[in-house]
């Protein structure tokens, strides 16, 4: 009796830990645990045993991440550790659409391949196709992909 306890306390502890420190592993030995307390619980008890002893530790387990997750992040460890607020963010554009193509423009940063470049008056992220191009050149856009131009020197 005592070896089943031992496991289940040991599968809690882990279940507490995977929660604060999530990556699989410590989750996986607390299921390994518990599945040898269920097992033991079957030698020592019967059906039965195996049966309240896998319950219980589901039960208690999942009361265990539902109160952590609700007490730690009131915590100041929790709020190091849980994300606090929402994220907004979003994928970044297309860097123009393909009327772009053929159309001059000037270097605004050194292009070593990659920079900045002014056609008309939006800026874009660039590559240039000839390499190293300084500031404050002509340039001509020759192709784009999804998120900058692809220019050349003029």
């Amino acid at each position: 009796m005592s070896a089943i306890l031992g496991l289940i306390s040991a599968s809690l502890l882990l279940v507490f830990f995977e929660v604060i420190l999530p990556g699989g592993l410590l989750g996986l030995l607390a299921v390994g645990c518990w599945a040898v307390a269920t097992w033991l619980g079957y030698l020592e008890f019967g059906v039965l045993g195996a049966v309240a002893v896998f319950l219980g530790t589901l039960f208690a387990s999942a009361v265990l991440v539902f109160f952590e997750l609700k007490w730690v992040a009131r915590t100041e460890l929790g709020r190091g550790f849980l994300l606090q607020s929402r994220v907004t963010g979003h994928s970044n554009y297309s860097a123009a659409d393909d009327s772009i193509v053929g159309n001059c423009g000037r270097s605004l940063t050194r292009l070593n391949p990659s920079g900045r470049v002014c056609i008309g008056v939006q800026i874009y992220d660039a590559f240039s196709q000839d390499g190293y191009i300084e500031s404050d050149q002509a340039i001509e856009v020759v192709a784009k992909d999804n998120f900058k131009l692809i220019i050349k020197k003029l």
